[in-house]
């Protein structure tokens, strides 16, 4: 699902969310393991919020640790975690996935397995009444090159046909490879290349959106920028948080198997890069 395409920041594609939105759970970067963990527990959590609270549940990329090849889905964590989604949506709630630098391969076949709706790219909409732009974040971390230039030969078409291609065993051999490759890279290098740029952040809000909202980096912070608000999701596999955003505001929560939010403390500021 993509629609019309409203806008690009930094050559990420923006679509419409469709609808207002009254209420939304926000989650980014759950990373889930093959072997579920605590993460799907809390994922349960979220969807039972949702369908509580009538809420419309937007993942911000990477759901899963990996996903490179439609045979996945059918098997599983991955398939687990589809058809959790698809009794949410038979429940009414709906989902959006947008493609993370971990999952950018799902495809049509999660889609009708999950009835979640599968985003290309970033999405803008009035999410609790405000003009609201979701991306993933690695777009904004533009002092990242080898992630930007690798970035661009990964999601070309050539490259995403092979990898669907491949038997499921290979593919998810191949992908735990590229992440053993990416640890280490993180680990060694300059830190300051990871977060997103000040300039970054300005083209982001340069769409007219009054509110921005994104993950990636794994930091819990919260701030304002040219008198516009941002929000970065942490790692839901580190802690379980999210964000709730009504009419009432927005806020850092954490959800229980009852469906109840926790309100957190709101983070400190993003330490951008220069």
């Amino acid at each position: 699902m993509n629609g019309v395409l409203l806008d690009r920041v930094l050559g990420t594609r923006v679509f419409p969310t469709g609808e207002d939105e009254a209420s939304a759970l926000l989650i980014s970067d759950l990373h889930v393991p093959a072997d579920g963990g605590k993460v799907l527990a809390w994922l349960r959590s979220v969807l039972a919020a949702a369908l509580r609270l009538k809420a419309r549940v937007h993942v911000l990329g990477d759901l899963f640790d990996s996903y490179v090849t439609p045979g996945q889905v059918r098997r599983g964590v991955w398939g687990e975690v589809a058809k959790m989604f698809a009794a949410a949506a038979a429940g009414g709630v709906t989902i959006d996935c947008l493609h993370g630098n971990r999952d950018f391969l799902l495809g049509p076949e999660f889609v009708a397995a999950s009835r979640a709706r599968i985003v290309a790219g970033g999405q803008r909409g009035r999410i609790g009444g405000v003009d609201t732009l979701l991306l993933h974040g690695d777009e904004l971390c533009q002092n990242d090159l080898p992630y930007q230039r690798a970035k661009r030969w990964l999601r070309h078409p050539a490259t995403r046909w092979l990898a669907r291609a491949l038997p499921v065993g290979i593919a998810l051999h191949v992908a735990e490879r590229a992440r053993r490759k990416s640890r280490k890279v993180i680990a060694t290098g300059n830190q300051q290349r990871f977060l997103p740029t000040a300039a970054a952040i300005e083209a982001a809000f340069a769409t007219g959106a009054s509110r921005l909202v994104f993950g990636h980096i794994h930091q819990h912070c919260h701030g304002s920028h040219a008198g516009r608000d941002y929000w970065v999701l942490p790692a839901f596999d580190a802690s379980g948080v999210g964000l709730f955003a009504s009419r009432s505001g927005i806020g850092p929560v954490r959800c229980h198997d009852s469906g109840e939010l926790e309100s957190l403390p709101v983070p400190p500021p993003c330490p951008f890069a220069s």
